[in-house]
């Protein structure tokens, strides 16, 4: 086999840090680690060397964190998150767990929600307390907060940990919600926009019962539905965020792009989630349940690690599925509107770990691409902080009345009227694939007020109904694969900038937090 690249991972078994390659195999890239008392894990990464030798290449801008709230020895990562003096970039979107409960009892779940009502959940003293300290350790702008559990929406008192974040100074709250509560409470999507929330994080697996079934252990399709119709009603944007498992749900990747297109003035992104194995999910035995309750406390390895050994603790899942395999059933299913060129990794990060794409609905049904024209002008950055499509174009008035025609943002096509919050100021990779961008509101022309009238060569209003036409017509297409005891690698866990802000105030990477630290 030949080795593509190096890293660090740990033994599912032992924990100890082991080195880790990623290989050509037969079957394309597999991420291989050997423990000498625990034998081989190999778990597949890619299905074509080629085009992952190619997407590895991307740059890579390191930017540190402020400061360091760990210390380990080198050579130790992950065992010390939290995050340390060896981590190189710093965080842009960051969970707060309001909650250990939920509403729903999901056969697949990385959080191991409770049905609990007895659990407690932080005070808003104590909620009010992460903020602050998430001030202080904030960089140039303060973080964009995912507020998650648990079911963050079994709080009565949501709206007002969410209006005390917007209050701090923090203007991009995402709720990461099952949406059941969205559905089924009337005003809940009002209360919860007014509040300040910028976006709901939707978990939505597909557009069949099922899909639910398997993944979530009902038949949810209406509730799902309902909830996105309650948020158009509330202004409140909407990212869908569907797990994906071969065998149950992949197939159906072209159908959410199709509902996403039919909805794109709620309906913002999808931010598709390959499923992890770590949490709850159903091929999760004993065994491998006890050994992550010994990572979190510690003990290194189970009485049953030494008995099982060898390759039975190297076992991996044949339905999982790759950040690769997603991008390419985007392709193969949207029949012909993208290609794999209009999904680029993140150079603020590590290309392993996200992909994002940033379109534009035509009039016609086709789509066009943003991304191409914000790398040419600035380069793709992390999954939160890409260039802004709408920036650009109103920098480059040129460049858009040059490429697009500008009938096709006619009064009639602008979707005068909508809703506050439909433009985004980058696409998302877990926490920006909608949200608000200040803009001033439409008038019955479509067109944003304010632009002073037509300009010598009389194409001022045009070019302002067009950002309006954007505004409403653009959606992203992002994608993150989160990692599990199998998969981590040290290299992508440096890199992280998605991180879970824990209860004894670390900032540790979500991989890491989910795989081996969450209480």
């Amino acid at each position: 086999m030949r080795i593509l690249s190096k890293t660090k991972s740990i033994c599912p078994t032992c924990k100890r840090p082991v080195d880790a390659f990623y290989v050509e195999a037969e079957d394309g890239v597999r991420f291989r680690k050997t423990c000498p008392a625990h034998g081989t894990v190999s778990s597949v990464a890619a299905d074509d060397p080629e085009a992952f030798s190619a997407w590895m290449r991307a740059p890579i801008v390191n930017v540190a964190p402020r400061q360091a709230l760990t210390t380990g020895a080198e050579g130790e990562c992950p065992l010390h998150c939290g995050v340390c003096e060896r981590h190189l970039q710093t965080a842009c979107c960051v969970l707060l767990d309001v909650t250990d409960r939920c509403n729903q009892s999901c056969p697949w779940c990385f959080a191991r929600a409770e049905t609990d009502a007895s659990a407690r959940d932080p005070s808003l003293a104590q909620i009010e307390r992460m903020y602050d300290r998430l001030i202080e350790l904030g960089e140039e702008r303060k973080f964009n907060i995912q507020l998650s559990g648990g079911e963050p929406t079994v709080r009565d008192d949501l709206a007002e940990i969410i209006a005390m974040g917007k209050r701090k100074g923090f203007e991009y709250i995402q709720l990461n919600t099952n949406g059941r509560r969205l559905a089924l409470e009337d005003g809940c999507a009002e209360r919860l926009k007014e509040a300040g929330a910028s976006v709901a994080f939707l978990q939505f697996d597909g557009l069949r019962d099922d899909i639910y079934e398997a993944l979530r252990g009902a038949p949810l399709l209406d509730v799902k539905l309902r909830a996105v119709e309650r948020c158009r009603r509330a202004g409140l944007p909407v990212t869908l965020v569907p797990t994906l498992l071969k065998g149950v749900n992949l197939d159906g990747v072209g159908d959410l792009i199709r509902y996403m297109l039919d909805n794109v003035d709620v309906v913002k992104g999808i931010h598709f989630q390959p499923a992890s194995f770590f949490g709850r999910h159903p091929q999760a035995s004993a065994e491998e349940t006890a050994f992550a309750e010994g990572l979190r406390g510690g003990a290194g390895k189970t009485a049953r690690a030494d008995e099982r050994g060898g390759d039975a603790a190297a076992r991996d899942y044949e339905n999982r599925v790759t950040m690769f395999d997603v991008m390419r059933e985007i392709v193969a299913q949207s029949g012909g509107l993208f290609s794999r060129e209009d999904m680029i990794p993140i150079t603020a990060g590590h290309p392993l770990c996200c992909f994002s794409g940033s379109f534009l609905r035509e009039r016609d049904g086709s789509v066009k691409s943003l991304m191409r024209a914000a790398q040419r002008e600035q380069g793709a950055s992390c999954c939160c902080e890409e260039p802004d499509p709408l920036e650009i174009i109103r920098r480059d008035r040129d460049f858009v009345l040059n490429k697009w025609d500008m009938d096709a943002a006619d009064a009639g096509e602008t979707g005068a009227g909508a809703t506050a919050g439909e433009g985004a100021t980058g696409a998302g990779g877990g926490c920006c694939a909608a949200g608000t961008d200040g803009e001033r509101g439409a008038d019955e022309t479509g067109a944003t007020a304010g632009a002073g009238g037509a300009d010598e060569t009389g194409d001022a209003l045009d070019f302002d109904a067009f950002i309006s036409y954007v505004r409403r017509n653009r959606f992203t297409l992002t994608g993150m694969a989160f990692q599990d005891v199998n998969t981590l690698d040290a290299e992508r866990l440096k890199r992280c900038r998605v991180q879970v802000f824990s209860r004894d105030e670390r900032l540790i990477p979500f991989c890491a937090y989910n795989s081996i630290y969450r209480a």
